[in-house]
């Protein structure tokens, strides 16, 4: 089996790579930037290129058999310019479409929990709840369409599975992430506020090692749903505190207080023309995202494992100190 991977050089991207190695899996992988420190870790051929341009992805796929397709825009600040419309929606369809074409196997397509509605948030989710509707955010009805898009693919040419984690977080987070630069900032003491809200938080490892499971078991056309644990903000920044031994004590601010300083956000964003601290979509997730995500159905056929958030920490905190991010 040779796998092709999308996004190599997001925080899960180079999770799987890692795990690909650890396997010992014939690889290769697409990526746009010109350089990630990931690439010189990793024994796999990179193929520089966009999910957009039809010739990167015909040269990833040649002489592979199973697609992992990981490359996706993750937005908290709507979709101004349609960019994640594009990358999640127009670029899985040209991913498939080749993929047909290529002869490709099987096809693990990663979603995200943000495809089903999460509300109501104290009652179990699971494969079975709501897909959101065209009221949602537009990230989250972009990885609906996604989803729907390769699940539509699946049949006798190609088996199709799709995976949806929940709040990504842990080591080999190289970009980093929008998670990984929140642990850093608030290592750093650059987060003086958080808010009372929180996620559901699940390992990239544990993740990565059940997407490459999906290649050669799960069921076609199934999803599957990876959680870890509902943690607050305030409970991930004491435990950081703890596995860092430094003292880490922000000030919490309640979801009102949150929303009256939206305004201010988005002006201090404007004159410095960069992106906002934070937005109505990420104070949404982070007070009204479900609590109690089920992933008993990937832990049943996937062997999918969660290990404790304590040491997704002390570890994540050891890679980005052994890599320089907290200097």
């Amino acid at each position: 089996m040779k796998i092709a991977l999308t996004g190599s050089t997001g925080h899960l991207g180079a999770t799987i790579m890692h795990e690909l190695t650890n396997r010992n899996y014939s690889a290769k992988a697409l990526f746009r930037d010109d350089y990630n420190p990931a690439f010189t870790d990793f024994p796999i051929e990179f193929i520089k290129g966009d999910i957009m341009h039809s010739d990167a992805v015909n040269n990833l796929l040649r002489d592979c058999d199973t697609v992992i397709h990981c490359a996706a825009l993750i937005s908290v600040n709507a979709d101004p310019i349609g960019l994640v419309h594009k990358t999640n929606v127009d670029g899985t369809q040209l991913v498939i479409d080749h993929a047909l074409k290529a002869g490709i196997k099987r096809f693990i397509h990663i979603s995200s929990i943000h495809a089903f509605k999460q509300q109501p948030s104290l009652e179990v989710l699971d494969e079975q709840r709501q897909p959101v509707n065209e009221s949602a955010f537009a990230y989250d009805r972009s990885k609906l369409a996604g989803q729907n898009i390769v699940l539509a693919a699946n049949g006798e040419n190609m088996q199709v599975i799709v995976i949806n984690p929940t709040a990504i977080i842990g080591p080999y987070d190289y970009k980093p992430s929008l998670m990984g630069k929140v642990l850093i900032d608030l290592y750093k003491g650059r987060l003086p506020i958080i808010f009372n809200g929180g996620f559901d938080f699940c390992d990239c490892r544990d993740v990565a090692n059940a997407i490459i499971n999906a290649t050669t078991i799960g069921k076609p056309g199934e999803v599957y749903l990876l959680a870890g644990k509902w943690h607050s903000l305030k409970q991930l920044t004491q435990i950081l505190s703890i596995v860092s031994t430094k003292k880490i004590n922000p000030i919490t601010l309640s979801h009102f207080a949150a929303k009256l300083g939206i305004p201010i956000v988005k002006l201090i964003a404007a004159i410095k023309k960069k992106e906002p601290l934070y937005t109505h979509e990420a104070l949404e997730a982070l007070f009204t995202g479900n609590r109690y995500i089920s992933s008993e159905k990937a832990k049943n056929t996937l062997n999918y494992t969660t290990r404790p958030f304590e040491e997704t920490m002390l570890d994540t905190i050891l890679w980005f100190k052994n890599k320089g991010y907290l200097d």
